[in-house]
């Protein structure tokens, strides 16, 4: 029997006001535009898309501005308050629920899952839920923490027994505004059968951030100060090999419902 998962809601209901700002820390806005720019090529154009925990909407107000539609499924009130106060734009509708109950037609040119499937409780039965909100020929993107990436990272931080702790349990530890949330610490071959499994093809996977391996996150913040041009440059040339794709700091895995 698997142990019981700390709720992620608590802590994202206390990020959200400032939430924006959360994702302009130099590392997390990085992997963020690597992940967009692979996301956006997949994208079938002006299809319906479904952002699954959309948090404030900053995925979708991307999406909005490329003329999809977007469905936007969210759980935590405090999340839910500022896409109220600040909603992405027209086009968007707002689905109160927890993605792993919320049901949707199968009309969806793409579904997203930036960031959320780690926190919930069976990341393989969630995958084979949201691929269900798929059309024939439809995307499934979802972006986690890597395993391989965060063991690598306490490795070179020199805290050895986090690092063996975190790759034996398979579980990390989410900390911010005085709450902690559980999630599932996942590597492309669990990530890439849960996608198979559910019926999905053309599954690939990608490494982002690979460097963070081996300078570790103040020698990534550092370059990314300096010359982030080049770096990302670089990510993206590493991050079209697959072998990379578990050194990676997050990990990128999309694949595709067969064409009716």
């Amino acid at each position: 029997m698997s142990e019981p998962m700390r709720p992620s809601q608590p802590l994202y209901d206390a990020l959200a006001p400032g939430y924006e700002e959360h994702f302009a820390v130099p590392h997390r806005r990085a992997y963020d535009d690597l992940a967009w720019e692979r996301v956006r090529a997949l994208l079938p154009p002006g299809a319906p898309v479904v952002d699954a925990g959309c948090g404030v909407g900053r995925w979708a107000r991307r999406l909005l501005d490329l003329g999809h539609p977007v469905t936007g499924v969210e759980q935590a009130p405090g999340m839910v308050a500022e896409l109220r106060r600040h909603p992405p734009g027209s086009g968007f509708t707002l689905v109160e629920g927890s993605m792993t109950e919320v049901t949707l037609p199968a009309t969806a040119g793409a579904v997203l899952a930036m960031g959320s499937l780690q926190y919930t409780a069976d990341p393989e039965r969630t995958v084979r839920h949201l691929a269900g909100w798929l059309r024939p020929g439809g995307v499934l993107a979802v972006l986690v923490d890597s395993l391989v990436g965060l063991v690598l990272e306490l490795v070179g931080a020199g805290r050895d027994d986090e690092a063996v702790d975190r790759l034996t349990r398979r579980r990390g530890v989410w900390r911010a505004e005085g709450h902690a949330a559980d999630l599932h610490l996942l590597d492309r071959a669990r990530l890439e059968a849960a996608f198979r499994a559910a019926g999905l093809v053309d599954v690939h996977s990608a490494g982002l951030l690979v460097s963070a391996a081996s300078v570790g996150r103040a020698g990534l913040t550092a370059r990314l100060a300096t010359d982030r041009d080049a770096l990302l440059a670089l990510e993206r040339r590493l991050g079209d090999d697959p072998v990379l794709a578990d050194a990676g700091k997050q990990l990128l895995v999309t694949g595709r419902r067969v064409p009716g």
